[in-house]
């Protein structure tokens, strides 16, 4: 009996300092740490392949891809002015969203944006491309790094992202 409750502290202590580590380091540097980083890279989104689990959300201009989960229209403003209005808005809505590509390619945007109490990290991809018709299409994907569902939160803050364009 009392190497059970010897082993059960043991490993509600080992618990607890992890806990405290994850707190004290930081929750978003915690997951890199453990994980790496959530930033992948630009992803070719008129291209890729989907997650194959669910935890991921993808928006698209009709006519672009099939698979998506958000239909958008095509746009009147040019890509690059899109694209800025899209950093702006994300920016003004999310406190939690960090860009981490380098804004050398006015037609992209790549995000990392965390979960509120955990910090899981989340990718998000979002391309701009001027149609046949002048006007511009939009994709957007969202991706949690951790985990095989998301609960619809990648779809929900997509559609949060793009609420107002």
């Amino acid at each position: 009996m009392k190497l059970v409750l010897l082993l059960l502290a043991a490993v509600v202590a080992i618990i607890l300092s992890i806990m405290l580590f994850f707190l004290a380091y930081g929750r978003e540097k915690s997951w890199t740490l453990i994980v790496g980083s959530p930033d992948r890279g630009q992803l070719q989104i008129q291209s890729f392949k989907r997650s194959r689990t669910d935890n991921d959300a993808l928006a698209c201009t009709s006519g672009i891809r099939t698979d998506c989960d958000i239909t958008l229209p095509s746009f009147e403003d040019r890509p690059e002015i899109l694209i800025e209005r899209l950093a702006q808005r994300i920016e003004s809505v999310d406190p939690l969203a960090r860009r981490v590509d380098d804004a050398t390619n006015p037609l992209h945007l790549r995000y990392v944006t965390y979960s509120p109490t955990m910090r899981f990290p989340d990718l998000i991809n979002i391309e701009a491309i001027r149609r046949d018709d002048g006007r511009t299409g939009l994709l957007a994907y969202a991706r949690a790094q951790l985990g095989k569902r998301d609960m619809g939160a990648n779809k929900a803050r997509l559609k949060l992202y793009l609420k107002e364009l």
